[in-house]
């Protein structure tokens, strides 16, 4: 989530590599050696923080030591966090506004520690961005009966975006998916589905099947029958040439699926918004592909 904003911002200046690739769990992804050798010889490191990457404190602060290791936590204003019993819900990227505002800020502190020079006119264009995303997020779900627009998700990963375009959202797991499946919060599930008749019931590309294959089993035996839906990008993006491969395409596919889900409608983002972010390098595969997908 970080890595292609500012690889955008920074872009002919600096080589920015993600570690966690397409599909892997920052809640309980382990560094590998090779992992740790890239860090030690980057020119700087930067990761979420807010506990997400927990295996991964320890070793931040070494690097601290040796180079600008920076954490995006530091440029979220704590007002605007969201909290789970006292702990900062870290899936703040779900909120584009919020995200891109925290980039910009951290890419400014890369700007005053390293030899980049932050170019203002992109950062412009990707807060551009994110307001036209944003907008056409508010204005799919304002299209959608209130009392249709609930989720049941994998895990605890989406409630700035509940929070930002009026979705309820109903997870299965907490905020980290190291998190236990419990019995009886998959029967209130069921109980949940069969009562207002939801049928958007996702699993997530980073989170294990398990807990909503048997969420579907439970269903089934009541006699409901839930749609094979495509998993929602909870906290990686999806593989490179794939809708959902970009920060901003994975927005736009998540919305799509959702607001599939709940209505039955697949709403198409408009051109101006596609082209936009298409032109400017921040969405692939193209928006000609995006819409056919």
């Amino acid at each position: 989530m970080l890595a292609q904003p500012l690889a955008f911002i920074f872009e002919g200046q600096a080589e920015v590599t993600s570690l966690l690739g397409a599909g892997t769990d920052p809640h309980t992804y382990q560094p590998t050696r090779s992992d740790v050798r890239s860090m030690v010889e980057a020119d700087a490191v930067t990761y979420h923080g807010l506990l997400f990457e927990a295996q991964l404190l320890d070793l931040m602060r070494q690097l601290e030591q040796r180079l600008p290791a920076l954490a995006a936590e530091a440029y979220q204003p704590a007002d605007d966090l969201l909290r789970d019993g006292g702990l900062p819900d870290p899936h703040t990227w779900h909120n584009p506004v919020l995200w891109i505002e925290t980039v910009v800020g951290l890419s400014r502190a890369l700007d005053e520690q390293t030899d980049l020079d932050l170019s203002e006119e992109r950062v412009a264009m990707l807060r551009e961005a994110a307001l036209q995303t944003d907008a056409w997020i508010d204005a799919v779900f304002a299209d959608i009966d209130p009392e249709q627009r609930t989720v049941v998700s994998a895990h605890d990963a989406f409630q700035y975006y509940g929070e930002r375009y009026s979705v309820r959202f109903e997870p299965l797991l907490g905020l980290s998916t190291a998190s236990e499946t419990k019995l009886a919060r998959l029967n209130e599930l069921v109980d949940l589905i069969e009562e207002q008749n939801l049928s958007a019931v996702f699993s997530e590309t980073t989170v294990e099947n398990a807990g909503i294959a048997a969420l579907r089993e439970g269903a089934a035996r009541r006699g409901l029958a839930l749609r094979a839906l495509p998993p929602l990008f909870s906290d990686a993006l999806a593989p490179a040439g794939e809708p959902g491969s970009t920060y901003f395409g994975m927005l736009i596919q998540n919305t799509i699926n959702m607001a599939d889900a709940m209505s039955g409608q697949r709403p198409v983002p408009p051109a101006s918004l596609l082209d936009f972010l298409g032109w400017n390098g921040l969405i692939s595969p193209t928006p000609t592909e995006a819409i056919a997908q």
